[in-house]
């Protein structure tokens, strides 16, 4: 995974409407479009809304945070919360053992 081509495209989400409005209309061309180039694993993770595997892999949690903010790719405030604490829950539970 690039932290760097997921952290650019985060920033990008807040500062570029027309890739808000083509995530809205055709999110999976939208991600490959994107520069820097988007790993196979990131893309399907940002389809799947998945910010607590991407928080996981070194993300920026501000940055991801934009998601939920300008609710792209299925996700709102609430279940961006929801998905990095579930992701940081199973983590610890997990090393805990």
């Amino acid at each position: 995974m690039s932290v760097y081509a997921v952290n650019t495209f985060c920033r990008r989400v807040v500062h570029d409407p027309d890739l808000r409005r083509r995530l809205a209309e055709e999110p999976e061309a939208a991600l490959r479009q994107t520069s820097p180039k988007l790993s196979e694993e990131e893309v399907q993770a940002l389809l799947a809304g998945d910010v607590g595997t991407l928080s996981l892999q070194g993300a920026n949690h501000f940055l991801l945070h934009q998601l939920g903010r300008w609710q792209v790719l299925g996700l709102d405030l609430p279940s961006y919360a929801e998905r990095i604490r579930e992701a940081h829950r199973t983590e610890r539970e997990g090393s805990s053992r």
